[in-house]
């Protein structure tokens, strides 16, 4: 049931309209938990088991930390062990087996191969980190345990985040449905507002992208280095688009509801640098990792090496979490290492002096070069379309006409938004005409309603 299709239209309109009409009543929480297994058995019943093993096993294990601080450690290890070991049975078991046979190999060990086709829950990557940050908060005393067993179920498994995030936290989100959040006409229109603002992004400018991106992804050896470029420029807005749509049908969805939900992107291809671009792309995964892996590995109070290494880690971390293969490491690692590079530049006087534009552009074309090793589906692949692009190896090129005039449009957008004449594009008017232009575009140019998110596969 994809946000951007009929289907979820159906389930939304009625589901809304009655949970509005019962919001101050006692079945406020059980519509919404129903609503929220009901939404996701949609994709695979069989996932419902997962979500609700993770659910309980955490509720309990926060339970014990509150109740037994002495023995709060343990019940800590609890929770990393369940979700972890679910995360990495499912996402990360054959990618570890798969190196371990390769290392065998090359010691004269050839053992047999065994394979491991299990299901991966859709949004499991999302709902474990969720949860494990309750528990992680619960233990480091930055919120109370919540002791409504049904109230913790309906915060993990709220539907609008359920499958590609964002990651909200608990705090943000447990006082909200502790309590029946008031609804206005300004919530439903600016619900809605973003809610079909997430379409434009993903049905228009995603989906057009991705008929141009994916042919020569597909196959990059048979494209010249004109195509290959212009593909990666495509990729780079492709899934800016996809994702930041997908977040923006989220909190519109939330916020029809009377749930406000944190922003998951802020214009991130305005960043000055790469530590910047994260601080904006997908916040509430940057965030995560930030509270619950690089501060405990020591953040930035410690010497300049430890720092790196506590940056590259993470990062490396991160693309590990997008994937279970070496070009998803790869793509964090160059982040890691571009976010350490910045952070020395940002420390010459020549680098300040550097006019904005000119570091916007920097930064942009640097996270494109990245994006490859995201995009590509091997590492070979990957080395292709760079071979291609850096050898301008010779080959028809299709230039995206459209889709980059719109997204041309769309950085020009954010550029304005995030310089002093923001208060021009916050004109009622231009909030107006920008609206009109979004729905006329999705009505003609609406690449169709049943492409996947490219983040529901982690």
């Amino acid at each position: 049931m994809l946000f951007q299709s009929w289907s979820f239209l159906c389930f939304i309109i009625p589901f809304a309209a009655l949970y509005l009409a019962l919001r101050r009543t006692k079945l406020r929480l059980p519509l919404l938990l129903a609503g929220s297994y009901a939404f996701y058995a949609c994709w695979d019943y069989r996932s419902v088991f997962f979500l609700a093993l993770i659910t309980l096993g955490d509720y309990g294990f926060g339970r014990g930390i509150a109740a037994l601080p002495r023995g709060k450690k343990w019940f800590l290890t609890g929770s990393l062990l369940l979700n972890l070991g679910v995360l990495c049975s499912f996402k990360y078991l054959n990618f570890i087996t798969e190196n371990l046979l390769w290392v065998l190999e090359k010691c004269g060990i050839t053992p047999d191969a065994p394979e491991f086709d299990w299901l991966l829950p859709v949004g499991l990557s999302f709902f474990t980190f969720k949860s494990m940050s309750y528990t992680c908060d619960v233990y480091f005393g930055r919120i109370r345990a919540e002791r409504n067993l049904l109230r913790y179920a309906a915060y993990v498994s709220f539907f609008p985040q359920l499958i590609a995030g964002p990651i909200e936290r608990s705090g943000t989100l447990l006082p909200q449905l502790r309590h029946a959040m008031p609804v206005s006409g300004n919530d439903l229109a600016a619900g809605t507002s973003i809610f079909l603002t997430g379409v434009f992004k993903k049905v228009v400018m995603a989906d057009m992208l991705a008929a141009y991106v994916n042919p020569v992804y597909d196959a990059p050896a048979e494209f010249g280095g004109a195509a290959l470029l212009c593909a990666s420029y495509a990729f780079a807005w492709q899934i800016y688009f996809d994702f930041s749509g997908l977040s923006d049908m989220a909190r519109g969805a939330a916020r029809i509801l009377g749930f406000r939900t944190v922003l998951n992107f802020d214009n991130p291809y305005v960043a000055v640098d790469v530590r910047d671009f994260w601080r904006r792309w997908h916040i509430t995964l940057s965030s995560w990792f930030r509270d619950y892996l690089y501060i405990p590995l020591g953040g930035s109070r410690r010497i300049k090496i430890r720092v790196w290494y506590n940056v590259l880690v993470t990062m490396l971390v991160s693309g590990l979490w997008h994937g279970a293969a070496w070009t998803f490491i790869i793509w964090g690692g160059l982040n890691g290492l571009g976010s350490i590079v910045s952070s020395e530049f940002d420390r010459k006087e020549w680098y300040r002096k550097i006019p904005k534009i000119v570091k916007q552009l920097l930064v942009f074309n640097f996270i494109t070069l990245t994006w490859v090793f995201f995009r590509a589906a091997n590492f070979d692949d990957a080395l292709e379309v760079l071979r291609g692009v850096f050898s301008w190896r010779a080959g028809e090129a299709h230039f995206p006409a459209i889709p980059a005039a719109l997204a041309a449009a769309v950085w020009l957008y954010q550029l304005v938004w995030a310089s002093r004449f923001r208060r021009v594009l916050e004109h009622p008017a231009a909030r107006v005409a920008a609206f009109a232009i979004a729905l006329l575009a999705i009505l003609l140019l609406g690449a169709g309603a049943n492409t996947p998110f490219i983040y529901q596969q982690f």
